[in-house]
């Protein structure tokens, strides 16, 4: 039987987040202040932002009554490269799914006559990658005799709306069947992201060619993320089995 392909997108909305240390100092000022003021504070020190801004002094940040400085790095605060514990990029993880069947052979992989698809997929895992608290610790920066250790953070992102990439799947002939549709999402103070797509239990590569998006607005938290309980990518375990649990209830309550 021939071959059939289809291209999986997510929701029009989601954005990107990076989640970086910051210095102690920031966090203990930011952490108890209004989001937009977060975010103003951040953009004023973001080294790229003001590299346009003719009329930012460069010393503006050094100024006793300014608040503290987020970077930690000798070389300048850059808002998307703060992001030492986690970068992300895609639509939100309750955006649901479209899918299309186009061309086998490769030759319309952007074609949208024929819609197959379109609501939400088997939820695979999700990773607390970027969740930490507000209320600040008596030590940071140490580990204690029960393993945890608290690192000031960061957490930015700026929401946008459109086309957030792709993923294809290819069937022996058979149809799309939605049930085969997982995805993992990495869970933030700022957003819930997807960051990976399944097809009968099948990694599927991503596809940014499509990628196009229009900015909102932005996003930011500032906290302290305990080492100990934060679930780096490479940490993930996908338990197949009970993910075969869940669809069979998903079968028989649809």
């Amino acid at each position: 039987m021939a071959k059939r392909k289809f291209r999986i997108e997510g929701g029009r909305y989601g954005g990107e987040a990076v989640i970086g240390e910051v210095s102690p100092g920031f966090a203990s000022y930011f952490a108890k202040e209004d989001e937009g003021d977060v975010i103003d504070a951040v953009l004023e020190a973001d080294d790229w932002t003001n590299s346009s801004n003719d009329q930012e002094p460069e010393d503006a940040l050094l100024n006793p009554d300014s608040p503290p400085y987020p970077g930690i790095e000798p070389d300048g605060f850059y808002i998307w490269e703060n992001d030492n514990f986690d970068h992300i990029n895609g639509p939100y993880s309750d955006g649901g799914f479209f899918v299309y069947e186009v061309p086998a052979d490769g030759s319309d992989d952007w074609d949208y006559d024929k819609e197959v698809f379109e609501g939400d997929g088997q939820y695979v895992y999700g990773r607390e990658g970027g969740l930490f608290g507000t209320d600040e610790p008596d030590v940071i920066n140490e580990t204690d005799e029960d393993g945890n250790k608290y690192v000031p953070v960061l957490a930015f992102h700026s929401a946008e709306k459109g086309g957030f990439g792709c993923w294809f799947a290819e069937t022996d002939g058979e149809d799309f069947d939605p049930f085969k549709l997982g995805y993992g999402i990495v869970e933030t103070n700022v957003a819930e992201i997807i960051e990976s797509v399944y097809y009968d239990k099948e990694e599927l590569e991503y596809d940014s060619d499509g990628n196009d998006t229009t900015g909102k607005s932005y996003h930011a938290s500032v906290g302290w993320i305990n080492i100990k309980w934060r679930d780096a990518f490479d940490s993930v375990k996908i338990d197949w089995e009970d993910f075969d649990e869940n669809v069979k209830w998903e079968k028989e309550n649809s």
